[in-house]
Order: C-alpha cells, then sequence, then structure tokens
C-alpha cells in the first residue's frame, strides 16, 4: 500500500472514531437535557431512570453521575447519592459543586463524621468558599458539636452575609448557648430579608418566646405572620399554640394543640400543653386523660431508648 493510501485509511479511521465521539457526546447531551426538563416538571423518577440509562452507556462521564447524583438527592436516597456523587468527584476531584453536594449528602445518609473527614480533606480545595464552612458546619451542628459548628457559621457569614441558612444556624447555636437575645435579633434581620419565609418568622417567635412576658405580643404577631405563609404547617401551628398558652390564652391554644395530636397522637409535648390546658379550663377528666396518654408515652420511649443489640445484630447499625 502506498504512503498517500495509509494516510487515506488512517484519515478514514481517525473520523470514524471522532464520528463516534461525537455520537456518545451527543447521546449523553441529549440524556442530560432530558432529564433536566424532566426535574423541572418535578418528574424525578422519570428522571432518575434516563440517567441510570446513560450511566450504563456512558460510565466514565463525570456529568452524567453528578446529574444523576442530584436526582437522587432531591428524592432524599442520600446513600444512592452518596454512591454517585463519589463516582463523578472521582472523575474530577475539582468539582466544587460536586464535591460540597457529597458532603451534604453524607450528612443527610446521617454519616457526619465522614462528611467532616472529607470536607476537612478538600479544605485546601475549597476552603475559602462559604458553602464549604456552612456545609461543615452543619455537619458539626448534626453531629451535636455546638462549639465547633459556631465557627463554621460564623465563617460562612462573613464570606457571604447573604447566605441565610448560615445565618439561621449560626442563630440557632447562639441560642442552644443561652442567647436568646441575640438570636432573636438574626432572626429579626432574616425576616426582614426574607418576608416570606415561614420557618423564620416561627423561629423568630420561639426565640421572644424566651426572652420574657414582654416579648410575647411580638412574638405572637411573628406567629400571624407564619400562619398567613402557612396555615397547615405543624410546626408553625406548635409554636403558634405555644405562644397563645405562654400568653395565657389557653382556649386559643387548645384547638391548635388537639389538632397537633391529630396529626400525631404520639407528640408528648402536645399532649402535657393539653393536660395543662384542660386543668386550667377547668375540665379535669380531659387533663387525667391526657396525663394518663403522657405517662404511657413516657413509659412506651423509655422501653425504646433502652440498650439495643450490638452493632451488626440488627441489619443495620447506621440507618437513615
Amino acid at each position: 500500500m502506498g504512503t498517500m493510501a495509509k494516510f487515506a485509511a488512517l484519515r478514514y479511521i481517525l473520523l470514524g472514531f471522532a464520528l463516534g465521539l461525537s455520537s456518545a457526546q451527543a447521546s449523553e447531551q441529549t440524556a442530560l437535557d432530558k432529564a433536566a426538563a424532566l426535574v423541572h416538571a418535578g418528574k424525578l423518577r422519570q428522571a432518575e431512570t434516563v440517567l441510570r440509562t446513560a450511566t450504563e452507556a456512558n460510565p466514565n462521564s463525570e456529568a452524567v453521575h453528578a446529574a444523576l447524583g442530584r436526582v437522587l438527592f432531591k428524592r432524599q436516597r442520600y446513600e444512592d447519592a452518596v454512591q454517585e456523587l463519589g463516582l463523578a468527584v472521582q472523575i474530577n476531584p475539582n468539582s466544587r459543586e460536586n464535591s460540597l453536594l457529597l458532603s451534604e449528602a453524607l450528612i443527610g445518609w446521617e454519616h457526619f463524621g465522614v462528611a467532616v473527614d472529607f470536607l476537612h480533606a478538600v479544605e485546601d480545595k475549597f476552603g475559602t468558599y462559604p458553602e464549604f464552612h456552612y456545609d461543615l458546619g452543619l455537619a458539626y451542628y448534626s453531629e451535636n458539636k455546638i462549639k465547633e459548628a459556631k465557627p463554621e457559621f460564623q465563617e460562612a457569614v462573613r464570606l457571604a452575609h447573604s447566605l441565610d441558612r448560615a445565618q439561621f444556624l449560626l442563630a440557632a447555636c447562639i441560642a442552644t448557648q443561652g442567647d436568646y437575645a441575640q438570636a432573636a435579633d438574626i432572626f429579626r434581620k432574616l425576616v426582614k430579608d426574607h418576608p416570606t419565609n415561614a420557618t423564620y418568622w416561627a423561629t423568630l417567635a420561639q426565640m421572644l418566646t424566651h426572652l420574657g412576658s414582654e416579648d410575647l405580643p411580638e412574638a405572637a404577631a411573628a406567629c400571624r405572620r407564619a400562619r398567613a405563609l402557612k396555615p397547615h404547617d405543624p410546626h408553625v401551628l406548635y409554636v403558634t399554640a405555644t405562644v397563645l398558652m405562654q400568653s395565657g390564652d389557653f382556649a386559643g391554644a387548645r384547638p391548635l394543640f388537639e389538632h397537633l395530636v391529630s396529626l400525631n397522637p404520639k407528640e408528648m409535648s402536645a399532649h402535657i400543653a393539653l393536660a395543662r390546658i384542660y386543668a386550667r379550663l377547668g375540665e379535669r377528666e380531659r387533663a387525667r386523660k391526657e396525663t394518663q396518654i403522657v405517662n404511657q408515652l413516657e413509659t412506651g420511649q423509655t422501653s425504646h431508648n433502652a440498650p439495643g443489640p450490638p452493632e451488626g445484630q440488627n441489619g443495620n447499625p447506621e440507618q437513615h
């Protein structure tokens, strides 16, 4: 075969390889676009199916593994999300987005210590970003290590004043340490900046209940704002009922607590509140029944908290 013929053959081989690669890339992009459209439409299960098929065809694609990991994260299937995001990070260790979402999936999976270790391992790459410190703080906070979590949230807020999630958990750390006044000030700022967030209004009300009776009117106003935004949210209803009870409005608190125990009959705090409310309203028989329920729940809780089998004998010692 002559030299020109050899070059022509090589050209066709290379051209064929290039066309095949482009075809694979096009197929991958089509799958990513289809999955994105399904996610936008709220069809997460269908998006997962599309992306799983794409991972079989493109097992070394960072983009496909990352997209599947994000879908699984949205579905709160954190263990599976860790697997896919871990593969994406192995392919591209320099991806900040994938690395931080991997840490959040580990936290969702309740592998808090692993998340802490992973974040420290990538700190040199991503430690200048506020989201890094938020995730590290969240991992510590989830382990109830408030002393370690607080400076991470402070650093996240310093780097990004608008990162309201970090402000929220910083205030929670401060409240845990007993400074409800400072925590309330942070939540006053949060509700000013995010007036449509019912959780921030309800948590502001909670902080205010710890400051004294003079702050109860502001707490009640915060509850009204929260209920206007989420009228059926159990947490908002619970905080509202608590504020009403602390304000002496037992008749107003009663139907809210009754509704809460109808939603969750094992909610001990609501039964305790109802026992007190019925007693104050002179309904002694109802108060007695609520007290009995509380005693039964306490007995069941004590049994539930008894030492369990050694690790490995219950099939899954680390359940999410």
